[in-house]
């Protein structure tokens, strides 16, 4: 017997099976990063106090970790 998950469409609520989520979800986490790709870095070089601003990234990380991570 195939799993199904419930998903909610506005009011309408629809039975999919879990394979179908799955891949739905591989394809967005894809195309999320492609998106990163096209998003320009910047060099913290050309702040004031790079050092700063690495360690407080490394907290946030810390404290808060990526959900594609």
């Amino acid at each position: 017997m195939a799993q199904t998950t419930q998903v909610k469409i506005k009011s309408d609520t629809i039975k999919m099976p879990s394979k179908i989520i799955e891949a739905i979800f591989e394809e967005l986490r894809l195309l999320r990063n492609e998106v990163r790709l096209l998003l320009p870095q910047e060099e913290l070089e050309e702040y004031t106090h790079p050092d700063r601003i690495r360690r407080s990234y490394q907290k946030a990380i810390k404290k808060y970790p990526p959900v594609s991570l």
